[in-house]
C-alpha cells in the first residue's frame, strides 16, 4: 500500500504543472500505448454541471443490462481509485499501481511537454478499460470539451448537460465562448443529445452540429416525467421516452433538478438503443444508480446534506431544492471552495438561504483558506463564522427545532466529512 500511496503521491504532484488545454500532448502519450481509445465504444458527456449524475445514470442502466462497462469520472471524493471503475467497482490498488507505473513509463518517452496530471488519468481510463474489454465506456469530460484531454475519443454518442458559467479564467467568461468549448465534444458520425440550456448557450451547440452534419436532440423534446411521489432522499416517477414508458421508477435522488438529468440520460440511452440494437433495462439500472455527493443526506436527526454544488448555476439549483424539500427551515451551510471558483457568485445565488454560515479550509493546496471565504461572504451580505472543526456547526443544528445543516463548495468536501466521522 506504502508504493500505491508513493506512485499516487508522484502522480498527483504534476497538478503543479497546471492545466494545459490541447490535444497534442495526450495524442502522443495514447500512441506510446498502442492507442487503446480507439477500440472503445464511448459515451462522451460534457457540461457545466450534472454531467457526473448523467454519466452515473447512463453507466447504472448499461450495467444493468447486462453488459460490462467503464466509467471515467473527476474528481473522487475519497479515493483516486474511484476515477475508474468497470462494471460499477473501482479499480483494485494492485491494478491501479501497475496502470500508473505503465502510464509514466509511456509519459516519459514523449518529446513534447511534460504530461499533465489529467492527460496521465485519462490514458490510464482508456489503458484500463481496454485491458478489461469493456463493451462501453462512459466518460466524463474534465473541464471545457474541445481541448479537453478526453477528447481524443470517437463516440458512439455526444451528451452534453447544462451550460453555465465557471471555470471562465480558462473556457471564458461568457455563455456563448463556453459553449463553443463544450460544443467541442460533437464529432461526424456521433449523434448528440442536448440538455436545456440558456438560448444562447443552445444555438452554439446546434450550430456546431449542423457544421458536423450531425442528428441533434434536446432531451426535453424527447423524455417527459409525472412525479408520482416525492420524498426527500427519492422520487417516483413515470417517464415517457420515444414511444416508451417506465412506470414506477425509484429515482434514488431527491430534488427535481435530477429529473433534468435523468431526461439526458435516458434520451441519450435511448439514442443508444436505436444504433446499437441493445435491450435496456432502463427502469432497474435507473433505480440502483448510486452517485454520493449530490444533495445527499448525511443525517435525518438532525438533518445534514452533503452536495457538491461549486458554482453560481449549482448554487441556484441547490437553493430551490432547499425551498422545495425543506420549506421554512432554518438553513445552516458549512462552506469550503477551491481557490479558482466563483465565490462571490456562489454567494450571490445562495445568500437569501443563509440563516447561519461557518466556513472550513479544505484539505487540498487548491483550497480557499476559511478566512478568505469569511471575507468575500460579507461583501455578499453574509456573516461567516472561519472554524477549524464543522463539529461547532453541528452543535448548530441540533440546538433548534426545524434547522438543517448543508455542506456545499466543492466534492473535497466529503474529505473533512470523513475526517468528522459523517462520510464513509
Amino acid at each position: 500500500m506504502s508504493d500505491l500511496k508513493s506512485s499516487v503521491d508522484s502522480l498527483f504532484k504534476r497538478t503543479a504543472l497546471g492545466i494545459e488545454p490541447g490535444l497534442d500532448v495526450i495524442t502522443a502519450l495514447l500512441e506510446k500505448l498502442g492507442n487503446p481509445h480507439l477500440g472503445l465504444k464511448v459515451i462522451h458527456v460534457a457540461g457545466t454541471n450534472g454531467k457526473g449524475s448523467v454519466c452515473a445514470m447512463i453507466e447504472s442502466v448499461l450495467r444493468a443490462s447486462g453488459l460490462k462497462t467503464g466509467l471515467y469520472t473527476s474528481p473522487h471524493l475519497l479515493r483516486f481509485n474511484e476515477r475508474f471503475r468497470i462494471s460499477g467497482k473501482d479499480i483494485s490498488n494492485p491494478d491501479l499501481e501497475q496502470l500508473i507505473a505503465d502510464v509514466e513509463a509511456a509519459a516519459q518517452r514523449l518529446d513534447t511537454r511534460p504530461a499533465t496530471f489529467f492527460e496521465i488519468s485519462t490514458a490510464m481510463a482508456f489503458e484500463h478499460f481496454k485491458r478489461a474489454r469493456v463493451q462501453y465506456a462512459v466518460i466524463e469530460t474534465g473541464m471545457g470539451g474541445r481541448w479537453d484531454a478526453t477528447n481524443v475519443v470517437r463516440p458512439v454518442i455526444s451528451v452534453i448537460t447544462r451550460i453555465a458559467l465557471d471555470h471562465a479564467d480558462y473556457l471564458g467568461d461568457d455563455i456563448e465562448k463556453i459553449a463553443w468549448e463544450k460544443a467541442g465534444i460533437i464529432k461526424e458520425g456521433a449523434s448528440v443529445i442536448c440538455g436545456p440550456m440558456p438560448v444562447e448557450a443552445e444555438s452554439v451547440v446546434y450550430k456546431e452540429a449542423a457544421e458536423k452534419n450531425v442528428p441533434i436532440l434536446g432531451s426535453d423534446e424527447a423524455v417527459f416525467f409525472q412525479t408520482l411521489e416525492a420524498r426527500r432522499t427519492d422520487q417516483l416517477v413515470d417517464i415517457e421516452a420515444s414511444g416508451q414508458g417506465y412506470r414506477n421508477v425509484r429515482l434514488p435522488f431527491g430534488g427535481s433538478y435530477q429529473l433534468e438529468n435523468c431526461g439526458i440520460a435516458v434520451a441519450a440511452l435511448q439514442d443508444l438503443s436505436d444504433i446499437e440494437g441493445i435491450r435496456l433495462q432502463m427502469k432497474r439500472g435507473l433505480e440502483q444508480v448510486n452517485w454520493p455527493g449530490r444533495f445527499q443526506m448525511l443525517s435525518m436527526k438532525p438533518i445534514m446534506i452533503f452536495d457538491g454544488a461549486h458554482n453560481p448555476n449549482a448554487a441556484e439549483t441547490l437553493f430551490r431544492t432547499l425551498e422545495e424539500i425543506f420549506p421554512k427551515f432554518g438553513n445552516g451551510f458549512v462552506f469550503g471552495f477551491m481557490k479558482d471558483k466563483d465565490v462571490a457568485g456562489f454567494f450571490e445565488a445562495i445568500a437569501p438561504a443563509v440563516e447561519k454560515a461557518f466556513a472550513v479550509t479544505l484539505p487540498s493546496e487548491r483550497a480557499m483558506s476559511a478566512e478568505q471565504i469569511a471575507e468575500l461572504g460579507k461583501a455578499a451580505g453574509i456573516d461567516i463564522e472561519p472554524v477549524e472543526n464543522p463539529q461547532v456547526a453541528v452543535d448548530w443544528v441540533n440546538a433548534g427545532k426545524k434547522r438543517l445543516l448543508c455542506f456545499t463548495g466543492s466534492l473535497f468536501m466529503a474529505e473533512e466529512l470523513k475526517k468528522q466521522g459523517l462520510f464513509n
